[in-house]
């Protein structure tokens, strides 16, 4: 984890620091960010989507009730509840 006794104390120092990082985390870093948080951000982004998805498909069922939408559903909810248990389950154990 970086800290701030990492960054160097001279203007110059402390900007090749930062580029050297920014470049370290790359494209999908930018997004995501570093290596420390990006496991939970990227499950925190599943979560998010798997909640729309969800109330899409219950949306979706309430439209059209003969569609058979319980086991896609049903799927989603093992996605979320996985994901909730992994993020508490990491900010727990750290």
């Amino acid at each position: 984890m970086s800290s701030t006794s990492d960054i160097p104390k001279n203007a110059a120092a402390a900007k090749a620091h930062y580029e050297d990082k920014h470049k370290e985390r790359g494209m999908l870093g930018k997004f995501f960010g570093g290596k420390e948080h990006a496991p939970t951000n990227i499950a925190g982004f599943l979560l998010l989507l798997s909640i729309v998805a969800v109330i899409f498909l219950l949306w979706l069922s309430a439209a059209y009730p003969n569609a058979r939408l319980s086991e896609a559903i049903v799927s989603f909810f093992t996605v979320i509840t996985t994901t909730i248990g992994f993020i508490f389950g990491r900010q727990t154990s750290e």
